[in-house]
């Protein structure tokens, strides 16, 4: 009997030095995670604002290319016009020459 409760005085303080440091292990291992967790959560703002900005350069370039389109619509109509001007002062100066 006398065993028994020396090693009961023994295995006692060791339960709770155990219990102790896996309160203290649990404590930080939940700091730890909330510390990720916060990382995590700070990466998915910062990927959700990437996305934001990368959507409104895709309008802006889209845009871009509109404009691009029209700009260059203009110069061949602009274009067109220009070669029917010559056309017209070549049969005019032939005609003219011809006389």
């Amino acid at each position: 009997m006398k065993s028994l409760t020396k090693l009961g005085v023994i295995i006692l303080p060791l339960a709770l030095l155990t219990a102790c440091a896996n309160t203290a292990e649990m404590d930080a291992l939940k700091a730890t995670v909330s510390t990720a967790q916060s990382t995590a959560e700070s990466a998915l703002a910062a990927a959700r604002n990437a996305q934001s900005t990368a959507d409104t350069a895709q309008r802006s370039a889209s845009d871009a290319e509109v404009s691009a389109l029209n700009a260059q619509k203009t110069a061949d109509t602009a274009q067109s016009s220009v070669d029917e001007c010559c056309a017209k002062i070549d049969r005019m100066f032939e005609k003219a020459m011809s006389k």
